[in-house]
């Protein structure tokens, strides 16, 4: 019977001492179906960091790194994949490498909980809560921001509509966007391109027109870059209330 007693005693002791590395062998094992995929960054230089399943080299698994800059060799973003979708903290930085654009989390491939966004001096310019639809903080908007507004109605808008992630990042998606139209380059055509459309009291866009154009093809590109930006807005409001406004935003077209 002691002898029993003891063996009983050894092997929960066994089993205490055994069990965290048990259950680490299925990530090790995941760990091990995975291999690394360098690629090259579309339209700028640099690269892309990252590893796929071995099963499938179409799911994404693990860290994930992007390399910008001059030279191609800065870190411009890093993150974390899960079964192929973004997951955990995601950071992106300028071409610096150092001035923050955002930093916010990610959960199976959607944004959750409070992200923030940087002004394209660093300087933090709003926080919206992603998982509550809120804007939790806002600088005013700068007299100098390139998109206007306007009123639908006799209502005075006082406050006008906010591009989620702020006006650096809205002016960046434009840019990196927009192609420059074969016609307007061979006849070295510069100028802004203003698009108008309307943002309901829901936040979304649409009504699509060009206000101002320039003709060789930047008007119809112009166009379709903006209607990429159709539901990061949060409404116009008059005294507390969403109200519906036209928005115009200028595509620049400049040679180098």
């Amino acid at each position: 019977m002691p002898n029993t007693l003891l063996f009983k005693c050894m092997l929960k002791l066994l089993q205490f001492l055994l069990g965290p590395l048990l259950l680490a062998l299925p990530l090790v094992s995941q760990a091990q179906d995975t291999e690394p995929v360098t690629v090259p960054r579309q339209g700028s230089p640099g690269r892309e960091e990252y590893s796929v399943l071995k099963a499938d080299s179409k799911i994404k698994e693990g860290a994930y790194r992007s390399y910008g800059g001059r030279k191609g060799t800065t870190l411009v973003m890093n993150g974390f994949y899960i079964a192929g979708q973004q997951d955990s903290l995601w950071t992106a930085y300028a071409d610096n490498g150092k001035t923050l654009r955002w930093k916010g989390r990610y959960r199976q491939g959607q944004k959750v909980g409070v992200w923030d966004y940087y002004s394209s001096e660093g300087k933090l310019t709003q926080q919206y809560d992603h998982s509550s639809g809120k804007l939790v903080f806002s600088l005013p908007t700068p007299h100098s921001m390139r998109a206007t507004f306007q009123a639908l109605s006799e209502e005075e808008i006082t406050c006008p509509p906010v591009y989620i992630g702020g006006e650096a990042l809205l002016m960046r998606n434009i840019g990196i966007s927009v192609r420059y139209p074969a016609a307007a380059l061979r006849n070295q055509i510069m100028g802004d391109v203003r698009v108008g459309f309307i943002i309901d009291k829901d936040g979304n866009a649409s009504n699509y027109r060009v206000v101002q154009g320039l003709g060789y093809g930047c008007d119809e590109e112009a166009l379709r870059v903006v209607k990429l930006m159709t539901s990061n807005w949060i409404p116009a409001s008059a005294n507390g209330k969403p109200v519906a406004a036209e928005c115009q935003l200028p595509v620049s077209y400049r040679l180098k």
